[in-house]
């Protein structure tokens, strides 16, 4: 069908096109380049088809015309995996199977605190639903879109504002290599009592095989969700580079002795300058949230200002009120909602105008399409104030070596690891830039990697790199994928080594 195509591909083309029906896949040339652009700059794959389904039986069917025809497929939510590659799969020769038709919140239990969600399920989505039909439960999301998938950012072992949302998985129900379809945990069987207060099932639990892998398609996940507070305040603070060490160290104390339980982000300037109103900010702007009855919060609020005030930071109190002030600085009101489980586009709109001249569209979300250049480096290092200070620092000079300044933020989890994000922006229509921004992402990874840091999710085009390095039992994972996807059709090279 398509010039480049060959018999096999024609062929899964003509059956897909049946299952699914004309308007649920598209092969033109249009739309085949449309699938290839991304904000990454990344070179296009060649790409035979984008396939919609929007049941899980279509999955199955899909699945097992791609076995037999020997097309790979390469699954997506909804395509905003931004800095990372977009819908880009690691290898040429694949169908996109977008799985952004399959929207329904199948359930919402307020008792047992979770969500059954499909692919296409999104934070807006959810947190809508929520306020009206659950009100007393919050979804944890990210600084991503609000259109952007609930179970899409989770399955790329994303963080949200609250906590990791690989943890908040009950059971996944996953379309597997062979066509076949299954549940984890205790949603494999059938029960008259409630089935998801015990994640794991009997047996092996089987949920951390499909986070952050090629081997099943996930069609649906039961989520967790957070129990809405009597109270709830952020805290805010800044420091200087001199005094992040110290505030890091702090905050591991915090956690360790329970006052913290929520995800720490600490940004640098480059990251809220263009979030904020202000012109000139410190060095560093960090956030907390904290939660529970009023004397609870009351307490977490004295032990948080006067542990990080005796490193030198300066630590704001926001409340509801301050956050839905006419004069709120956008940057502390957005900071507000995504820790009380509204999405907001306002970290969205900051990545636009990280780079000078840039137009910041109607539809934030066509960002694949635009002239903004962005790329993303994400290590995992210890919640240890030096580490982090070498960290930083090495961050620091290799960009300047590039030409380039930095948007930094990093994340503790918890008392043991943090998560880094580095973001490049740049202007695409910028071929010195493009290059530049391009050999920094490369250098980045390499230089952390020999300095002993190590990766918590890579982009497209560090896959073949990252699978060539020590970093997971590689061969255990192949063994794996022969039993689950023996034919390897799904997403070749994802998260594991691209074979011949």
């Amino acid at each position: 069908m398509g010039q480049n195509s060959t018999a096999g591909e024609d062929r899964a083309v003509a059956r897909w096109r049946d299952v699914l029906g004309p308007d649920a896949i598209a092969y033109d040339e249009d739309a085949l380049a449309a699938a290839s652009r991304n904000t990454s700059a990344f070179t296009p794959r060649r790409v035979v088809a984008v396939l919609r389904p929007s049941e899980p039986d279509q999955v199955e069917r899909v699945v097992r015309i791609a076995r037999e025809e020997k097309v790979p497929l390469h699954p997506y939510s909804t395509g905003r995996n931004w800095g990372l590659g977009s819908r880009l799969p690691v290898r040429d020769g694949c169908a996109l199977l977008d799985l952004s038709a399959m929207n329904r919140i199948r359930a919402v239990d307020s008792a047992g605190r979770y969500a059954v969600v499909e692919p296409g399920v999104t934070q807006l989505q959810l947190a809508d639903h929520l306020a009206e039909h659950a009100p007393d439960l919050v979804a944890n999301v990210t600084g991503s879109s609000p259109d952007s998938s609930v179970l899409g950012n989770l399955l790329e072992r994303g963080t949200g504002f609250r906590r990791h949302r690989a943890e908040e998985v009950r059971g996944l129900e996953v379309v597997l290599g062979t066509g076949d379809r299954i549940r984890t945990g205790l949603w494999a069987g059938e029960g008259t009592r409630q089935l998801h207060h015990y994640p794991y099932g009997i047996g092996p639990s089987l949920d951390g095989l499909f986070v952050q892998s090629n081997l099943g398609v996930v069609t649906a996940a039961v989520v967790d969700l957070l129990p809405r507070q009597e109270q709830l305040r952020l805290l805010m603070f800044t420091c200087s580079e001199t005094a992040l060490p110290g505030v890091v160290d702090a905050v591991r104390g915090l956690f360790l002795r329970g006052t913290v339980r929520s995800i720490v982000h600490v940004f640098n300037d480059k990251r809220i300058l263009a979030m904020t109103r202000s012109d000139r900010v410190p060095t560093w702007t960090g956030a907390v949230a904290v939660d529970g009855t009023a004397a609870q919060v009351d307490l977490a609020v004295d032990d948080i200002t006067t542990t990080l005030g005796a490193e030198g930071a300066a630590v704001r109190v926001v409340g509801a009120q301050d956050a839905a002030a006419p004069d709120a600085d956008p940057m502390v009101a957005a900071m507000y909602d995504v820790h009380s489980g509204r999405p907001t586009t306002a970290f969205l709109q900051g990545l636009y105008q990280s780079v000078p001249g840039a137009a910041v569209p109607t539809d934030l979300d066509v960002l694949d399409d635009t002239t903004v250049g962005y790329l993303a480096c994400m290590p995992v290092a210890a919640v240890d104030g030096r580490t982090v200070a070498d960290l930083v620092a090495l961050v620091e000079k290799t960009c300047a070596d590039h030409g380039l300044v930095p948007a930094i933020a990093v994340n503790p989890t918890g008392p043991d690891y943090l998560e880094s994000v580095v973001n490049l922006y740049f202007d695409r229509t910028d071929p010195a830039q493009e290059e530049a921004a391009r050999a920094c992402n490369t250098e980045l990874h390499e230089r952390l990697y020999a300095d002993g840091f190590r990766f918590y999710r890579v982009g497209v085009e560090t896959m073949a790199t990252l699978t060539a390095w020590d970093t997971a039992p590689w061969d255990a994972v192949a063994l794996l994928k022969d039993a689950l996807d023996p034919d390897g059709i799904l997403s070749p090279g994802r998260y594991a080594p691209l074979r011949p």
